[in-house]
């Protein structure tokens, strides 16, 4: 009878271990979130794909813990997993990643805005030289319309 119980108290905790992970992934989505503003499209293809991975790994862990066996325990034990993670670890875990992530990206921020300047009038020097290069091709081009008419006309008068 011992070795049953444990069993079903390993599967159980294992389930609640997958619900673990599955809510931590989604707090994954929820850090890129925070820190690249998406569309609403592209969110609903982020769920669409969080849901799917979620999926493997709750059958998955199903599958390698107990052997393809979901009984009610395994989702109560899942489902609590997930509310132990976003009742305890959500909010200090995405806390640290957001900081530590943005003092990751400091750096490079600010070497971006010290450069912006520098590239905004080098493309608006590009733009400027396209423009004069525009300009002069279509003056040309209007050239050679008004000699190709005045070379026309040379050989069609009578």
């Amino acid at each position: 009878m011992q070795n049953s119980v444990t069993y079903e108290l390993t599967v159980f905790g294992g389930a609640g271990a997958a619900g673990v992970i599955i809510a931590f992934l989604y707090d994954m989505f929820r850090l890129k979130r925070r820190i690249v503003r998406t569309k609403t499209v592209m969110v609903h293809f982020e769920d669409i794909i969080f849901w799917i991975i979620a999926a493997i790994i709750f059958f998955l862990s199903s599958y390698v813990i107990s052997n393809g066996e979901t009984r009610a325990y395994y989702y109560v034990g899942a489902f609590l997993g997930g509310v132990l993670y976003f009742s305890v670890f959500s909010k200090p875990i995405l806390w640290l990643l957001t900081r530590l992530i943005k003092l990751v990206l400091w750096p490079i921020v600010k070497l971006i805005n010290i450069l912006k300047p520098i590239f905004e009038s080098l493309i608006q020097s590009i733009i400027k030289i396209m423009k004069m290069i525009r300009n002069k091709a279509a003056l040309e081009s209007y050239r050679l319309s008004i000699d190709f008419r005045r070379l026309c006309n040379t050989f069609t008068k009578k």
